[in-house]
């Protein structure tokens, strides 16, 4: 699937990737009544990888680290959605 993705795509998904920032941070606002929760969305297809966060990247980098980490400990449940 991912693999059909053409810098074309790319490009486009990288201009959208703030607005829907700025859209999952309201909502995750709105969720929490007013207080901000850090977050990073990450995209990859067409051999590139992007990611758009409200945190600097060390943040990111550390919370990265740390789902991989608890994913081979752990086979709990997992958070997803359907196309």
């Amino acid at each position: 699937m991912s693999e059909d993705l053409t810098p074309t795509d790319n490009i486009a998904i990288s201009k959208e990737l703030e607005t829907i920032a700025r859209m999952v941070s309201k909502r995750l606002m709105r969720a929490t009544g007013g207080k901000p929760v850090p977050f990073s969305l990450y995209t990859w297809g067409g051999n590139r990888s992007q990611y758009v966060s409200n945190i600097d990247r060390d943040q990111v980098k550390a919370a990265m680290q740390e789902t991989l980490e608890r994913w081979n400990e752990d086979d709990g449940p997992l958070h997803k959605t359907a196309n």
